[in-house]
């Protein structure tokens, strides 16, 4: 692993190139002192019997007469996510007040494009905005506004105070309150917005088809994305809005299924084994068939490392996409974050030299979503959190997500690790939006990782973790 000295927080995700990721995952959380919660991450705290749990499931999926009522406020509509990005750097660099005096402006400046093409600008979720518009066209116009809007902002700002805006939406049927909407909707529009990258506009196959044939606008194919509770992947496009010319692109995502239209042949891959000292050692490629690592069986062997498998696990491409298997019989494969990540109870997490697993009680979540309930609401009416990240071995302990956004960092954060030399002052953050918690890492210099669970898209750029093993992998 390499410590953390000095990490500028969100540096790399601002442009900057994160230094080479810990060597290891760690069999178990080390037993360092505990997290220390700052004000605002609440301990895990008794709040109601036992039967809270019931009761908010009963008043969704099992009162007709309730979702009868709601069904009086479903509507057509197009949901709209944003979210800012350099928010993290920019706050370590100019303080706490002049951070969220730029954010209010970045938000009042979303306002104003949202409400000058016919939209309703539902709410703000820390750094995040909702809105809704009731034509798709509308909406995408707004997007436009936003983006620009956003490069007029930082005009007369040195580069590395720039902030970047990502933003996703979705069309479909949501139940709308005076104040919110919640339904399907808001959860499709939200994985939607988890694909995207700075300064892009992605929008979901029902928007394009709303506006395929509007000639103002250009879109891109990006692929089919696996979207969290979706049987069927989904196809996702991109809004081009810049002057400048496009060239087919290749989506940094972790949900990516298959590549874009423009792009289906079949790409050659590099696997490069990265060193201690960051340099490449070997290289192999990945062409029509599959690349097998392990310590005694496989095409990249490691046969010094005691904690690679025989056989620990499978590359392998289907035309412009790369796959990665875990085949060590419980030993892990890690995969690094290069873009959001929607979180899977169950899932295990690397921050820093922390194992984390990640539960949540996704039933509640469900039956909030279908009644409308809100995240906070639904915390005060549990005996126990509805999310919580576990650390277990020698030092176990539970960090409950009680807020809509939670950091962990080692020492500027919702959950700090002052002990933890191999994490960022702000590593990275949990945030919720409608039944989903997304993971995102904000420019740590060791990265955040998730364990794979079978077999999973490997993004542009990632690094693979196997045994003691940091593979990156290059098309």
């Amino acid at each position: 692993m390499e410590p953390d000295n000095n990490p500028p927080a969100g540096s790399a995700t601002d442009g900057g190139a994160a230094a080479a990721a810990p060597a290891a995952a760690p069999a178990a959380a080390p037993a360092s002192a505990p997290a220390t919660p700052r004000s605002g991450a609440a301990p895990v705290a008794s709040r109601s019997g036992p039967n809270s749990v019931s009761r908010i499931i009963s008043a969704g999926r099992a009162n007709p007469d309730l979702l009868a009522q709601l069904e009086k406020f479903r509507k057509q509509l197009t949901v709209v996510f944003t979210d800012i990005g350099g928010s993290t750097s920019y706050f370590e660099k100019h303080g706490d007040i002049a951070g969220m005096m730029m954010v209010h402006e970045c938000q009042e400046l979303l306002r104003r494009s949202v409400e000058a093409n016919n939209g309703h600008f539902i709410k703000t979720i820390g750094d995040a905005v909702m809105a809704t518009f009731t034509d798709s066209a509308d909406a995408v116009r707004g997007a436009i506004a936003m983006q620009k809007g956003m490069v007029e902002f930082n005009a007369p700002k040195a580069q590395q105070d720039w902030i970047t805006l990502r933003i996703g939406m979705n069309f479909g049927a949501g139940i709308v309150k005076t104040h919110d909407v919640f339904g399907d909707v808001v959860n499709v529009a939200s994985r939607v917005e988890s694909v995207a990258q700075a300064e892009q506009i992605v929008i979901s196959d029902s928007v394009h088809e709303q506006i395929v044939k509007l000639p103002e606008f250009q879109l891109q194919h990006l692929g089919r994305f696996s979207l969290k509770g979706k049987e069927e992947n989904r196809d996702l496009y991109e809004v081009l809005w810049q002057e400048k010319q496009h060239q087919p692109a290749h989506a940094t995502a972790h949900t990516i299924v298959i590549g874009p239209k423009a792009s289906r042949v079949h790409t050659a891959f590099h696997v490069q084994q990265v060193k201690q000292d960051g340099t490449i050692g070997i290289e192999k490629h990945v062409t029509s068939g599959a690349l097998r690592v392990g310590s005694s069986e496989g095409d990249l062997l490691f046969s010094g490392d005691p904690k690679v498998a025989p056989l620990h696990a499978r590359f392998s491409s289907e035309g412009d996409q790369l796959f990665v298997e875990d085949l060590s019989n419980g030993l892990g494969v890690y995969v690094r974050l290069v873009s959001v990540y929607t979180l899977q109870d169950g899932d295990q997490v690397i921050v820093g030299s922390q194992l984390l697993t990640f539960r949540e009680k996704s039933d509640v979540l469900a039956a909030a979503s279908t009644t409308g309930t809100q995240f906070s609401d639904m915390n005060a009416l549990l005996n126990d959190p509805i999310a919580v990240l576990v650390r277990d071995g020698a030092n176990p302990e539970r960090f409950p997500l009680l807020e809509e956004s939670v950091t962990w960092g080692r020492n500027k954060a919702s959950y700090t690790f002052p002990e933890d030399r191999f994490m960022s002052r702000t590593h990275c953050r949990i945030y919720q939006r409608g039944e989903n918690f997304f993971l995102e890492d904000l420019g740590s210099r060791n990265g955040t990782f998730v364990r794979v669970r079978g077999r999973v898209p490997v993004p542009d750029g990632a690094s693979v973790r196997v045994g003691g093993q940091i593979l990156k992998v290059q098309r």
